[in-house]
């Protein structure tokens, strides 16, 4: 597509933006409430309609009351194992395309999720929200005007045999661009996104991208802060500021995990605000939300996009029948577990993600966290959130950058119930001074926000002050490498287990001196 071409949607955008302000909040109801009855009448012929009466569903309340929460697992064993990978009219009309292939953990399996060409055409109208979104704060952008990085996965899908294919969510999308995306906007070139040793895959990236017109890049915080780490090295004499290097970028596209730990190297290689930062709340089941004010408010649930959304209180999850909300009765501050059906053929799916609105009117929410990775060895519940607001807010405050981090808890004395968290940091210091410094702000302010934590760490009668290891630059890299889960959709995860710490504590006594904060 030229950028002539493209220039003209941007200004059809613009208009589009400036003249149609985002839906009140009585409308996303309204609209939410006709998704499901749509999605539910399109759906009422498969195999799963048949079986929860999709025929006879006329409200929100008969939906909920016929249609149980499920997860992965229990949609796997189902209604899904059988036949795979050929799914015609099992749980969406017709025949799925594409399975989208999850990351997993860096021990966990990984998951085949349906992805219906309905699916393909929500999340490109939800991607466009973003350059809507974009041009309302920055009118006078050029976005559109040369070329899209991609900082992502490898866009090769495997070939599942009749036609179906599975493969990354980024290379789903590469597969199915709209016709107003075009091929020519996207970067990398084919030889060089279908490369697969990550390491070598940074490398080249990190040299050709220089003069290719780059306007807008996307991709996780943390791969694209190495990204830029290796560009930077490349020209040691200039500085270290996104204009020195992509004078034309206007636009920076991130999610999948907290910004919060790198918000301080972004922030300060974007001399004067110079690039829009806009987060993203894109998963394998849909695409749910997007930034639509300064980052610190979080993102704006998407309403019309293929996704009807449930919300589930966190301290009533695991009750054996939870009530479930929806958009209707949500409140603000509330931890919701996500509940998502979707125009894929998801119905009450557990998505496993937590999330808390901040302003219900607004629709505007932030990630809390995942549900299998609560801190709660102790019986203290810290949320994900917490841990990353922990760390990041020491490292700020000591004037540190993240580079990544993870955290293990276990009990240090059984007998007396004992027990302490266990930090693993990779950070731009080496002053083991830092240790302690770090051990003691990340526990000063989980003390501070957590009050299971705060009621346990008094006189150490659960928890007892945190230990830091501070990791060699490249650590977390090499070890995400070494499990065949770096780059792309794949991330550090925040809480590990025994055996992840196991090897980080290997690695920290190979690369790096470590220590306790006590």
């Amino acid at each position: 597509m030229s950028y002539k071409i493209s220039g003209w949607i941007a200004n059809a955008l613009l208009g589009y933006a400036a003249r149609k302000p985002n839906p009140t909040f009585e409308k996303c109801v309204e609209t939410q409430k006709e998704l499901l009855l749509s999605l539910v009448g399109k759906a009422s012929r498969t195999r799963f309609g048949v079986d929860h009466d999709f025929a006879d569903i006329k409200d929100v309340t008969q939906f909920q009351a016929l249609v149980p929460m499920r997860d992965y697992s229990e949609f796997w064993e189902k209604y899904w194992s059988k036949t795979f990978p050929i799914l015609d009219d099992v749980t969406w009309p017709g025949r799925i395309p594409y399975f989208a292939k999850t990351s997993g953990t860096t021990t966990g399996k990984s998951k085949f999720l349906p992805c219906s060409l309905d699916r393909v055409s929500a999340d490109n109208k939800a991607g466009l929200q973003v350059i809507i979104e974009h041009l309302r704060s920055r009118p006078k952008s050029k976005a559109m005007f040369g070329r899209y990085f991609m900082f992502a996965g490898s866009p090769n899908l495997e070939n599942l045999g009749d036609g179906i294919y599975a493969g990354e969510l980024s290379g789903i999308s590469a597969n199915e661009r709209p016709f107003w995306a075009g091929s020519s906007r996207y970067y990398p070139p084919n030889a060089l996104a279908q490369i697969t040793d990550w390491n070598e895959k940074v490398r080249l990236l990190s040299k050709d991208c220089l003069d290719k017109n780059i306007r807008a890049i996307s991709g996780l915080p943390s791969w694209l802060k190495l990204l830029l780490v290796r560009v930077f090295e490349n020209a040691p004499e200039r500085r270290q500021q996104l204009r020195e290097f992509f004078p034309d970028l206007e636009l920076i596209v991130h999610g999948g995990m907290s910004f919060d730990p790198y918000r301080n190297f972004f922030n300060q290689i974007n001399e004067h605000e110079h690039v829009d930062f806009r987060e993203i709340y894109a998963a394998s089941e849909g695409f749910f939300g997007v930034s639509d004010q300064i980052p610190e408010e979080g993102m704006r649930l998407i309403s019309d996009s293929g996704v009807f959304y449930e919300f589930v209180r966190l301290d009533e999850f695991y009750l054996p029948n939870p009530r479930r909300y929806w958009l209707q009765n949500i409140q603000n501050g509330v931890d919701y577990a996500l509940i998502v059906s979707t125009c894929a053929g998801l119905w009450s799916y557990v998505v496993g993600d937590v999330i808390k609105f901040t302003n219900k009117d607004k629709l505007r929410f932030k990630f809390s966290g995942r549900l299998s990775q609560t801190l709660s060895t102790f019986g203290e519940k810290v949320l994900n959130e917490e841990i990353e607001q922990a760390v990041s807010t020491a490292a700020s405050s000591l004037g540190y950058n993240i580079d990544d981090f993870c955290v293990y808890s276990a009990f240090v004395d059984d007998k007396k119930s004992i027990g302490r968290y266990q930090f693993f940091i990779e950070t731009d210091t080496t002053d083991n001074q830092a240790i302690k410094l770090l051990a003691e702000s990340i526990d000063d302010y989980l003390k501070k926000t957590n009050s299971g934590y705060d009621t346990r760490r008094k006189n150490n009668l659960g928890i007892v002050e945190p230990v830091v290891n501070l990791m060699r630059k490249g650590t977390f890299e090499f070890w995400m490498s070494s499990k065949g889960k770096a780059g792309g959709q794949h991330k550090v995860p925040r809480i590990i287990n025994m055996q992840q710490s196991a090897e980080l504590q290997s690695l920290a006594q190979t690369r790096q001196t470590s220590a306790s904060g006590i």
